[in-house]
Order: C-alpha cells, then sequence, then structure tokens
C-alpha cells in the first residue's frame, strides 16, 4: 500500500483512524485561518494588525475545541 491508497482510505472513513482525524483538522484549521484572514485584511476596517491576529487565534481556537469534542470527545461518551 502506498501513500496515496493510504491518505484516501483515511479520508473515506477518517472517524475509525487517527490520520484522518488528523487529515480533516488541518484542513479544518488551514480554511478557518484563510476565511478569516480574507475576512479581516479584504474588508476595511479600523483594528490594528494584532487585534487581527487575537481574532483569529481566538476564533480558530474556538473551532478547534469544538472540533475536538465534537469528533473525538463525542466518541467515546
Amino acid at each position: 500500500m502506498d501513500l496515496k491508497e493510504l491518505i484516501e482510505a483515511a479520508i473515506q472513513s477518517p472517524e475509525t483512524n487517527l490520520l484522518g482525524i488528523f487529515i480533516y483538522l488541518t484542513l479544518l484549521m488551514f480554511f478557518t485561518v484563510l476565511f478569516l484572514t480574507l475576512i479581516l485584511y479584504l474588508i476595511p476596517n479600523p483594528l490594528s494588525r494584532r487585534w487581527k491576529n487575537a481574532i483569529i487565534g481566538s476564533i480558530t481556537f474556538t473551532v478547534l475545541i469544538v472540533w475536538l469534542y465534537h469528533f473525538v470527545i463525542k466518541q467515546f461518551i
């Protein structure tokens, strides 16, 4: 089994293996940061760069906690 087949199998059933969970988490974090960055940097607003980074970080952390509860902890309850 080569790497491509391994990743395809992990993506098809992510709830049963750690690699699939990690791939989906990585994609979720990437798209969350990308979307928030586009919103905060393309729409003109008076916020400083520090505030924009703080908003992106806190929302990304919140998404991570919700994802962790919904997909990982809920399986063990």
